[in-house]
């Protein structure tokens, strides 16, 4: 990745996930707390999209537990999981930011 045209896409790139996700996690603290199954869901489907775009195997992994047991109706059990999510995104936020000086 030398090419100065191939840093900058991916320099966009991050910063778009990095966008994107503050928005993800926001959504995701709201309805952890309206309890909303479908809307709860499908956040967590879209969030899910996002780790497995970006190849984020740690975030990925919680997402789809707590997606999982959304769609299982054990709401409760995916709020629990779903609360892992901003301390796994943080954590990976902050990798990027070393990474990718963005």
């Amino acid at each position: 990745m030398n090419d100065p045209e191939d840093q900058a896409w991916l320099k966009e790139m991050i910063n778009s996930l990095l966008e994107n996700m503050a928005t993800r996690v926001e959504n995701l603290e709201r309805l952890m707390q309206t309890k909303d199954p479908k809307d709860l869901q499908s956040e967590l489907h879209q969030i899910k999209g996002v780790a497995a775009n970006f190849g984020l195997a740690a975030l990925s992994e919680v997402v789809i537990k707590a997606e999982s047991l959304a769609k299982a109706g054990e709401i409760d059990s995916s709020i629990t999981e779903g609360k892992k999510i901003a301390s796994v995104w943080d954590s990976t936020k902050q990798e990027l930011e070393k990474k990718f000086s963005t």
